[in-house]
Parts: C-alpha cells; sequence; structure tokens
C-alpha cells in the first residue's frame, strides 16, 4: 500500500487535518477536537502554535500573529520578537504544528499532503500555500480549492446513502456557500458521477474577520460615548475587544442578545477604561447586513456564470463557522426556497474532502471523480489595432475546466522586430492596470516582415499554477516560462535587457479569429518567397502542393487547418 496522503485545512482562524481511514476520512483530535487555531505567538524565547499561541493573543497581541491567510502571497513582513517572517514563513509553523502533533497521535511520519485553498485564491497565494507546505518539510501533492473539497466529502454521504435522494433518484445541481474566517467562495456543480464545478467565485477579504471588525467597531464606539478615549488606533486595546467581538458574535449565532462586560481594557496613557453594553442578534445582522449583501450578489453571479436558475438548485452546502449565523440561513431561504441543506458540520467538510482528494491520489477504491475550474481569466497584454491601447486579450477564460491548455495567436506590430513582451495577467477587466501581473519575460526573434505570428500558449494544471510557451511561428523561436506571481520582474525577466526607448517595437496584435489576417498571412508569403528561391524541383513540388491545400484550408476556415499549418512550417524549415 502507497504512504498515505493526508488532507489540511490551512484556514484563516482555525486549520485542521483528516486521513482516510476505513473508507472514512477521520479528523485527528489535535488541540483537542481538531480544530487548531491558526495563531502563532512568541513567549520570551519559545514560539507556541495553536490553542497556546491563541490563549495568548488578546493579553500580547505586539507578539501574535493571526488570520496570516488573509496575506499570503503578499512581500508584507511580519515580526515576531526581533525576527521578521513572510506569511509564508507564518503558515509554515502552522503547519509543522499540524505535522508534528499528526505524528505524535498517529505514530506514523506525516509527509505528503493535500492542502485546500479558496477558490478565488490567486496563483501568487496557491505558491505561497505551496511554499509553506515546503518549508514545513511536506510534500504537497495537490492544491485543492475549498468548496471542491467540501462537495468531495458531501459527494461521499450520497454515494454512501447517508443523505437521501431526490424522489427521482436523479442529482442536478448543488451549490457550495462557503464562508470562512477570513475568506468567501461560492462555487456551482453538477452531481451525477462525475463531479463536475460549472463556477467558482468569491473574495479573500471577506470573511468572518469582517464580522468581529464591525462589532469592534461598535465596542470602541461605546467606550468613546461613554468619555473614553479613542482607542482605535491602539493595538492592545483592539486585539482585547476583538477577542470579545469574536465570543459575542458566536453566542449571538445561539442567543437574541449577548451581554459584554469587560474591564481593565488597556490605554496609551495607562489608565484601564471598561466596556458594558448589551447588543442584540437583530442590532449585529443590521450592522453587518452589507457583508451578507456582498455574499448573495456573488451568489448571483455564480449561477449566471454556470448559466442556470436559482430554482435548479437541489441541494445547498454550508462551508465555513459563519454559516452557523443564522441570517446566511435566512437569505439562502429566500434565494433557494426548499433547497436542501445537508447537515453536515461546516468547519471540518473541507478538510474531510481533502482526506478523500489524498485517497484518490494514492489509488484507493474512492468512486467519486472530480472535475474543478479556474477561477480567474488568464490573459496576455496586446495591442488593440483599432484603438491603438494595450488591451488584456483572454487566453484561458475563468470556469475553464482544468486542467486546461488554451493557445491564442498574436502579430507582431512591426518589420524585423527583435522583440516581443509578453506580460501574463490574471483577472477580468480589459485594462491590463486593472489585473494582477502574473509575470513578464521577453521571446527574442528572428528577422521578419510585420505581422509575424507569434503563438502563446498557457497551461494551467490542478494546483492553479500557470505555465507559458510561446513561439514565433516559422523560426523556431520559442520561450517557456514559469513564474514567480510575487515577484513579476523575478529572474526571467531581468536577465533580459529592456528595449531602447528608440526601438519602439515590443508589442504583440491579437491575429485575426477567423485565422484569415494577416499575422496567418505571413506563413503564405514566407512559403512563396521560398518557392522562388529553391533549386531542386522535387522540394519545389512538395512545398507548393501543400502550400495550395493551406490556402485552401485557410480560406474555408477549415478544421484541418492546424494540421496543415504545422505540416507546411516544419516543411519550410527543412528546406
Amino acid at each position: 500500500m502507497s504512504e498515505q496522503i493526508y488532507g489540511i485545512d490551512l484556514g484563516t482562524t482555525n486549520s485542521c487535518l483528516s486521513v482516510l481511514s476505513g473508507g472514512q476520512p477521520r479528523v485527528l483530535p489535535i488541540d483537542g477536537n481538531g480544530l487548531v487555531p491558526s495563531v502563532v505567538s512568541l513567549d520570551g524565547a519559545e514560539l507556541l502554535v495553536g490553542r497556546r499561541a491563541w490563549n495568548r493573543a488578546a493579553a500580547f497581541p505586539e507578539q501574535t500573529i493571526k488570520s496570516v491567510k488573509r496575506l499570503m502571497g503578499s512581500n508584507e513582513k511580519l515580526r515576531l520578537g526581533e525576527k521578521t517572517y513572510q506569511p509564508e514563513d507564518v503558515s509554515a509553523m502552522i503547519l509543522g504544528y499540524l505535522r508534528d502533533e499528526a505524528e505524535r497521535l498517529e505514530g506514523l511520519k506525516v509527509r505528503r499532503v493535500v492542502i485546500t485553498v479558496p477558490a478565488y485564491f490567486s496563483d501568487a497565494q496557491r505558491r505561497a500555500t505551496i511554499e509553506a507546505g515546503q518549508k514545513a518539510g511536506l510534500t504537497v501533492e495537490r492544491i485543492i480549492n475549498e468548496p471542491t473539497a467540501a462537495a468531495l466529502f458531501y459527494d461521499q454521504l450520497r454515494v454512501s446513502g447517508q443523505d437521501s435522494q431526490d424522489g427521482e433518484g436523479r442529482w442536478k445541481y448543488a451549490l457550495v456557500y462557503d464562508l470562512g474566517g477570513g475568506t468567501f467562495d461560492v462555487s456551482i456543480l453538477r452531481l451525477s458521477e462525475i463531479i463536475e464545478v460549472l463556477a467558482s467565485t468569491g473574495d479573500t477579504h471577506l470573511g468572518g474577520d469582517d464580522f468581529d471588525a464591525r462589532l469592534t467597531s461598535r465596542l470602541l464606539e461605546t467606550i468613546r460615548e461613554g468619555g473614553g478615549p479613542d482607542l482605535s488606533q491602539y493595538r492592545p486595546a483592539v486585539a482585547r475587544l476583538t477577542a470579545e467581538a469574536e465570543k459575542a458574535k458566536i453566542i449571538l449565532s445561539q442567543k437574541g442578545t449577548v451581554h459584554i462586560a469587560e474591564a481593565h481594557i488597556p490605554t496609551p496613557d495607562g489608565r484601564p477604561v471598561t466596556v458594558e453594553t448589551d447588543i442584540s442578534r437583530g442590532e449585529f445582522e443590521e450592522m453587518t447586513a452589507y457583508l451578507l449583501e456582498r455574499t448573495t450578489d456573488f451568489v448571483g453571479k455564480a449561477l449566471d456564470e454556470a448559466g442556470i436558475r436559482a430554482s435548479d438548485i437541489d441541494r445547498v452546502l454550508l462551508v465555513g463557522g459563519m454559516t452557523r449565523m443564522p441570517a446566511v440561513g435566512q437569505r439562502l431561504n429566500a434565494i433557494f426556497g426548499q433547497a436542501q441543506r445537508p447537515v453536515v458540520d461546516p468547519d471540518l467538510s473541507v478538510v474531510r474532502g481533502a482526506a478523500i482528494q489524498g485517497a484518490i491520489i494514492t489509488g484507493e477504491n474512492i468512486e467519486q471523480i472530480l472535475l474543478d475550474v479556474t477561477a480567474h481569466t488568464l490573459g496576455l497584454s496586446a495591442l488593440n489595432a483599432r484603438t491603438g491601447n494595450l488591451d488584456c486579450v483572454p487566453i484561458i477564460p475563468r470556469n475553464t475546466p482544468i486542467p486546461a491548455v488554451r493557445s491564442r495567436l498574436f502579430a507582431t506590430t512591426m518589420e524585423n522586430q527583435k522583440k516581443v513582451e509578453l506580460k501574463v495577467y490574471q483577472g477580468e477587466a480589459i485594462d491590463p492596470d486593472q489585473n494582477v501581473l502574473i509575470g513578464a519575460s521577453f521571446l527574442e526573434l528572428a528577422r521578419a516582415e510585420a505581422h509575424c505570428p507569434i503563438e502563446v500558449e498557457y497551461s494551467y494544471d490542478l494546483n492553479g499554477m500557470v505555465h507559458m510557451v510561446a513561439e514565433q511561428k516559422g523560426y523556431s523561436r520559442r520561450t517557456e516560462v514559469r513564474f514567480d506571481s510575487r515577484n513579476p520582474q523575478g529572474d526571467d525577466f531581468q536577465s533580459l535587457d529592456f528595449l531602447d526607448d528608440d526601438d519602439n517595437d515590443d508589442g504583440l496584435e491579437p491575429a485575426s479569429p477567423s485565422r484569415a489576417g494577416e499575422g496567418i498571412n505571413f506563413i503564405t508569403r514566407r512559403a512563396r518567397t521560398l518557392l522562388e528561391k529553391i533549386s531542386k524541383e522535387e522540394n519545389q513540388a512538395v512545398l507548393a502542393s501543400l502550400l495550395e491545400r493551406y490556402e485552401q484550408a485557410l480560406a474555408n476556415d477549415s478544421a484541418d487547418l492546424d494540421d496543415l499549418e504545422d505540416e507546411l512550417l516544419s516543411l519550410m524549415d527543412e528546406i
């Protein structure tokens, strides 16, 4: 039997670890109940992780790091004591703690893992998550989207008969509503023999922390109204009040009112203050209504992109601790009516799905088959010949099933152009500046006429990682690049000289979608020029025949055009 692969939910608020045992995902009881606070704290020389770190967070905020997941993929520096860390370093500490505690409980080495991430995580955030796993001594076999992982667990309940089917025994569509501590995702899935993700969208900065912040602001306002100081910029006071806000939020999911009474709130002048107030569930729901409204806007967007109506949804799967808030259920009832919400633990369904994915990788006899999609469009900046502007041209549209490989033809803008600059973007905007730059590089070109075709191919793997290949058609000039998206101007970019200002020849323009534009016709022009120069009659006859077939296919936009183009270019290279 191959080595087990463990599933890890690396969450904003809590993290957990699971493994498939006896055909069922089992959550390891680390820190007692399996939910390990995603908190790191420094106590003197000792680095604490999990429950012990969480217990110190309110009293020692300057020595504690929370919610690091929201910073993944950024270059922000985090200080603990005399040292500074990147977000993936802190996440590695959490992952290392999970690994060590799992090994203690299991008596086995934990090395191979599947780690979940929000569906709307960018390429940079996914890479940072993999790097965190590697720094923790783990082999990250797969990055899987959190809603998809939850759906895998839910589908196991369906397959095993633990969730009742509809009257006709058929499955249609499910919606995963994932509102966690720091992120929100919504995914639409088609459920049959294959789990197919139709659409995913969300916000990586919308979650329980934002609900806590609204309650914290309410407590700060109460202190000011009582004649106390403005403590909104004083971190020790904000940390204490945030801890109380989080507790109050949890209570308000169970009761109609919460009484908050917290004494000895620290102040800059050393004179502690007290806050005491009652907050009703209605008041809390009113102050956070705009946050829930944002989630339902994303629900509508996902339905539109999946091409289905709310009435088509027959299962709504709730994921994340924030879904315990009664107002969440009320809003979803208003949208989906009688759609069932299976009873699953919203905190643990993601990690259980990750364990199932791990078992699928090792070849265990698991009935589920999963097809996921891209969360963002991947495009390339190119000159729009009509407007003269640089546009972001989509190559892999969002919600494309993965793994995906897509290519698109572009054309150079000037004769004898030396290089083209290739800027890879992630996002939906036409303006490149409104998207996220994934990476940039140059393709060195052979001397050629203007409108020489450049084929750019993107591949997007199961971990959501991007790979680019660009080729000058007919000249065997090619570049293949993987980018560190947190450092777009990395080694690949810096190793190439920028063009001189007066060259003005670093652009691309999209070739005609009909393939009958100047970019493609350049191939025929090159072939005709070659026919005039070659001396062997045999080569002339072969080239002339192939050129005639190619031009007919070009005129008719026939299905075998790509094959004929490759054959023609290969022949010209040989001659």
